[in-house]
């Protein structure tokens, strides 16, 4: 058992986490990341991944109609980008490297 004695600095080792739980977070690693608010205040944060800004989602019923129709458009706008993707062209002819797995 570790013993304390007077006058000597007290030393963290593997005999003091046996007598004690690890004191740390679950966690142990965490990033400091900026976070914005949806009313544009911004705050700093620890977060589990590292990034440089994190942003708040949009209460889409806070929203004017008008504004709500405009984020829609945006947002059909990108799926419609992603749908069209270039066809990739295959002009791989399995008779032209025939010979390098057939026996001899």
């Amino acid at each position: 058992m570790f013993l304390s004695l007077p006058g000597l600095p007290q030393r963290a080792d593997c005999n003091r986490a046996s007598l004690t739980r690890v004191h740390r977070q679950t966690y142990a690693r965490l990033y400091p990341v900026l976070l914005v608010k949806q009313d544009g205040s911004t705050i700093h944060i620890r977060y589990r991944e590292p990034r440089q800004i994190l942003t708040m989602p949009v209460d889409l019923d806070s929203l004017s109609p008008e504004e709500r129709r405009a984020r829609f458009r945006k947002r059909e706008a990108q799926v419609k980008e992603k749908e069209e993707e270039p066809e990739l062209g295959d002009d791989f002819d399995v008779e032209q490297y025939k010979q390098f797995w057939t026996k001899k």
